[in-house]
């Protein structure tokens, strides 16, 4: 059989979550096998090697200061050797080499951002795209995602898998390493769309994505809360200026109580 060039390389930020990052590694490796010219990168900010196994599954380098996603993705992306680059989370799953073989034909090499339908572990529809934080989002009624069929324009997507190549990042920049954990992805894709790139969602491609797995290992659910509210000021404070921003804040601050209530 005719090996299928995809010309990638797939960026995997670790923290512990063992069980969860092996199985990763395996299900990602054997779905690509039949495929060229691809390479992971596995960038480890356990505060251990415990993971250093997974070296037989990708370029592995440990870095225990765990100086935040943002950095950790920024090394991979420095260092990937191929044009397109996909940034994938280690507790999303279903990968197959039919989806590689469709990612190459539909997806690689478009020169825009993309991100795919994910889905939580019962099947349902996990909130994984929308626009960034701004007063009209607050009013607006929610788009709903889960109905979509077609691919379409949207603020933002989580970085559990998002697709894009070498040349947007070096238009865009880089990951914001204020952010060391939350709210980076919406603030790429906010410089993304001012930059005039088509950040995309599209829904015909589907894994499974665990979700916070690595945040359980350290947090209580009000704890990676307040840190999502934190980083979100960050971003309101780097992008809103006047009532904007004086808005945004007020928005910001009682965002937990809302939370909170509706919980």
């Amino acid at each position: 059989m005719t090996e299928r060039s995809l010309n990638l390389t797939i960026c995997v930020v670790l923290y512990r979550s063992a069980e969860v990052s092996r199985r990763f590694a395996r299900e990602i490796s054997a779905s690509l096998q039949e495929h060229s010219d691809w390479e992971i990168i596995l960038y480890d900010n356990s505060p251990t090697d415990e993971l250093a196994d997974l070296a037989a599954f990708g370029t592995y380098r440990h870095d225990p200061r765990n100086l935040g996603f943002s950095f950790a993705n920024n090394q991979a992306i420095l260092s990937a050797q191929y044009a397109n680059i996909a940034l994938i989370n280690p507790d999303v799953f279903g990968f197959s080499a039919d989806f590689w073989d469709r990612l190459a034909q539909q997806a690689l090499g478009r020169g825009d951002v993309r991100f795919i339908k994910l889905l939580n572990e019962d099947g349902s529809h996990q909130d994984c795209v929308g626009e960034v934080s701004s007063l009209s989002r607050a009013w607006r009624a929610p788009v709903d995602y889960a109905s979509l069929t077609t691919e379409q324009p949207v603020g933002m997507g989580i970085m559990a898998f998002m697709l894009t190549t070498r040349e947007i990042f070096a238009r865009v920049g880089l990951l914001d390493c204020d952010y060391s954990l939350y709210a980076e992805d919406m603030d790429w894709c906010f410089r993304a769309n001012r930059s005039g790139i088509a950040v995309l969602y599209d829904p015909t491609f589907v894994l499974t994505h665990l979700g916070g797995a690595s945040a359980s290992d350290r947090w209580a659910t009000y704890q990676s809360l307040r840190r999502k509210y934190a980083a979100e000021k960050v971003f309101i404070d780097k992008h809103y200026r006047g009532l904007k921003w004086l808005g945004m804040r007020a928005l910001n601050k009682v965002k937990p109580a809302i939370r909170a209530r509706r919980t």
